[in-house]
């Protein structure tokens, strides 16, 4: 159990449990975002290992999802709760997920935070992370396809063997590991485009795609013209009843405004954060 320095209060953070899920279905809600909570099934085999607990006084007081990749950690929820907010309890779920990636080996952390979140971009600033890119987390109809721009001659899309991912994770800047990440969650579908002509170029699109979402993320296209393509290969891998997928596009005006021009509906703004991993939070 990892015990966090006092500020205002104590607060103690320890591995979630499947006992647990609870606690993330009444907090996920905090974030302030319309993902859908996970099944308990799936919330113990994708979430669960990567999640602390936080408490205060015996009383649960938040919790952090937060995923050691190879070098990088990235902090993907910190939730605090309602009555312990203020409290320093953002703080304590940072020190605790640091000292996870430490452990872990890695020497980065990253994440993402809603951009009209001035707390939450203090404390993160306030921890030494700085501005990487921004994204725009989005949702779509299938019938936005027929209205983006037209696919390219040649361009086909394909599974990601596992011997592509370094090369498809250096070419779109993505964390090494973020590939083999989504790999291992249950029913996900990991699409990469290629090109007839030029088989061995990498910058040219990727999609993890989680059917259960039902979305992609990570969604990177070198080009706005290369996310028809790649979401028409997305579309035969969704469920027939699902009639809307989410996206989120980082990094990319173009590709977001073709998007949106076509008719997909921006559901949040976010700013990515990053830096190295402080000695002390």
């Amino acid at each position: 159990m990892v015990r966090s320095r006092p500020m205002h209060e104590v607060f103690t953070s320890r591995p979630a449990t499947a006992a647990d899920y609870d606690v993330y279905a009444r907090l996920l809600p905090e974030l302030g975002v319309d993902d859908p909570t996970l099944p308990r099934e799936a919330w113990a085999v994708d979430l669960m290992p990567h999640t602390l607990i936080l408490e205060r006084g015996g009383d649960i007081a938040g919790y952090a999802y937060v995923v050691a990749l190879k070098e990088t950690g990235y902090v993907r929820h910190v939730v605090v709760a309602p009555e312990a907010r203020g409290k320093g309890g953002g703080r304590a779920l940072l020190r605790a997920s640091a000292e996870r990636f430490r452990a872990a080996g890695c020497s980065r952390w990253c994440l993402n935070v809603k951009v009209g979140n001035v707390v939450a971009i203090a404390l993160y600033s306030s921890v030494g992370m700085t501005r990487n890119y921004a994204s725009t987390a989005m949702r779509l109809g299938w019938n936005v396809l027929s209205r983006l721009p037209g696919g390219e001659q040649g361009i086909m899309a394909r599974r990601v063997e596992p011997h592509e991912d370094a090369a498809l994770e250096a070419a779109f800047g993505l964390p090494l590991g973020t590939i083999a990440l989504n790999r291992a969650r249950a029913g996900a579908v990991l699409l990469r485009l290629v090109d007839a002509a030029r088989p061995d170029e990498a910058r040219l699109g990727i999609a993890c795609f989680h059917p259960s979402y039902p979305g992609s993320f990570p969604f990177r296209v070198a080009r706005p013209t290369l996310a028809r393509p790649l979401l028409e290969a997305v579309r035969a891998h969704a469920p027939p009843e699902q009639d809307v997928t989410h996206v989120v596009v980082e990094d990319d005006a173009e590709t977001k405004r073709a998007l949106v021009e076509a008719g997909a509906l921006v559901r949040v703004e976010i700013l990515n954060m990053g830096g190295p991993i402080p000695e002390r939070v």
